[in-house]
């Protein structure tokens, strides 16, 4: 089977998901990561005239080199099984038409809800099947459900105190500070960083620039107890974080409501609670972790997450 994956930089989630698909003997995998693709303007008339593009054509030279450059590296390919784009919302709609000429099958994985990129709902009908984590979306656009994964195999519980968050700035600070004074008054360890494209000092925030990779994100999970979750105004479905905490057998305390009608939900590992009015009882941070079956986590590894996608078997 011949399977091409095109996204932008998420992370390390997706390269997570193409190291384990080229784990199969009997897959080809082409990964394309177009965010690699950084057009430099020649001259300042060229950044000028980009700037006229965007204003009055809505087009983008930028947009115009990564679609040259995808559309160069697939010159040569065989027709493939499957091509999965991540954020088709990035890519010309001319390059989406094409990719369709190179494949059996064209789909997509929305990695956002459409009420945060609304342009998304125009591409569905690009696509064989949309796959989806945000419920509301794939009731309302008949697209595919699927959760988000577990990033690595490994499930094992490492030794750790604390609670651990990892997020952008925006309005999900003023929660974290609340959190914050409450486990001060605990005196339960915490590490909240927020990610800001300037430096700045944020009360009881560490504040980065750079964004953090996954095996970075891996090693502050592992030394936690408590995984941290505040969804974004315009996210219901389950973020990565829920899928860590299950990898790493940590407790998570959430703001995503829906998560109790999952099957993996546990009140001693998972507490639910109001964003603007979050409230951590104690004895949340000190009850032990309840270890789930083994048949409840092997539904959210990568594995189940390529067999629903791409028809794969297991790999043992």
């Amino acid at each position: 089977m011949k399977i091409t994956v095109i996204a932008p930089y998420t992370f390390g989630y997706i390269d997570s998901l193409v190291a384990k698909l080229e784990e199969y003997p009997d897959v080809s995998v082409i990964y394309i990561n177009y965010q690699d693709f950084r057009y430099q303007y020649a001259t300042v008339l060229h950044r000028i005239y980009n700037f006229f593009l965007k204003t009055f054509l809505r087009e983008n030279l930028k947009d115009r080199y990564k679609t040259a450059k995808i559309k160069k590296l697939a010159e040569d390919w065989e027709i493939q099984d499957y091509i999965l784009i991540i954020r088709p919302d990035k890519l010309e709609r001319g390059l989406l038409t094409y990719l369709k000429t190179k494949t059996r099958f064209l789909i997509s994985y929305y990695f956002d809800s459409i009420a945060k990129f609304p342009v998304k709902a125009q591409l569905i009908s690009y696509f064989d099947k949309v796959y989806s984590y945000e419920k509301v979306d794939v009731r309302n656009f008949n697209l595919e459900f699927i959760t988000n994964f577990m990033p690595q195999d490994d499930i094992a519980m490492h030794s750790g105190k604390g609670v651990f968050n990892i997020s952008s700035k925006d309005n999900r600070i003023l929660t974290l500070q609340k959190i914050a004074v409450q486990l001060e008054h605990f005196e339960y360890p915490f590490q909240f960083i927020v990610r800001s494209e300037k430096p700045e000092k944020i009360d009881h925030l560490k504040v980065i620039q750079n964004y953090f990779s996954l095996n970075e994100t891996r090693e502050y999970i592992a030394k936690s107890s408590i995984l941290l979750d505040i969804q974004k105004d315009d996210q219901l479905g389950l973020t990565f974080r829920v899928f860590e905490a299950m990898q790493f057998a940590k407790k998570l305390i959430t703001t995503n409501t829906s998560i109790i009608d999952y099957d993996f939900y546990h009140p001693d590992n998972i507490l639910v609670i109001d964003k603007n009015h979050p409230l951590i009882p104690e004895d949340f941070l000190t009850k032990p972790y309840k270890t789930l079956p083994e048949t409840v986590l092997n539904k959210y590894k990568r594995e189940a997450w390529l067999e629903q996608v791409f028809g794969l078997e297991k790999t043992s």
